[in-house]
């Protein structure tokens, strides 16, 4: 009978941790690459966004940085849930950890999002920069201006 009642609290265990493994295994990886970099000094600053209320907000799922000295620059973004997702990146040329912008608001600094979408009298709409990031591993490349 404690053989029995073992065996079953075992297979009860292993059916709640399963789906713990699956949806563990059921994450991507994301590659972001940012290629033929003008400067290559600083860092670039990178926010990763999974919905339009968030981009809106400038409230990211993830942050990460990559370092322009590389070739090409490149950060990796783990574990993201399968979705929709859209990035923002500049590269921080001079250091002080903020884009720089000129006294009209334009930025002096390189930046770029997702799928080159291009800013119009402001950054682009999430949906002009989202991609799908599905199970496994993920790459995006991402031009700077």
């Amino acid at each position: 009978m404690t053989f029995v009642r073992t065996l079953a609290l075992a297979l009860a265990a292993a059916s709640v941790l399963a789906p713990a493994a699956r949806a563990q295994e059921a994450v991507g990886d994301l590659t972001l690459t940012f290629p033929d970099l003008k400067a290559k000094q600083g860092q670039i600053l990178i926010a990763v966004f999974d919905s339009p209320q968030g981009w809106a907000s400038g409230k990211p799922v993830r942050v990460a940085n990559a370092s322009a000295a590389q070739d090409p620059a490149a950060a990796k973004i783990l574990a993201l849930p399968p979705g929709a997702y859209a990035v923002r990146a500049f590269q921080d040329v001079d250091g002080d950890g903020k884009m720089g912008t000129n006294p009209f608001g334009m930025p002096t600094e390189p930046y770029g999002f997702s799928r080159d979408a291009q800013p119009n009298m402001g950054p682009p709409s999430f949906d002009a920069a989202a991609f799908e990031v599905k199970a496994g591993a993920n790459a995006q490349s991402l031009r700077l201006n």
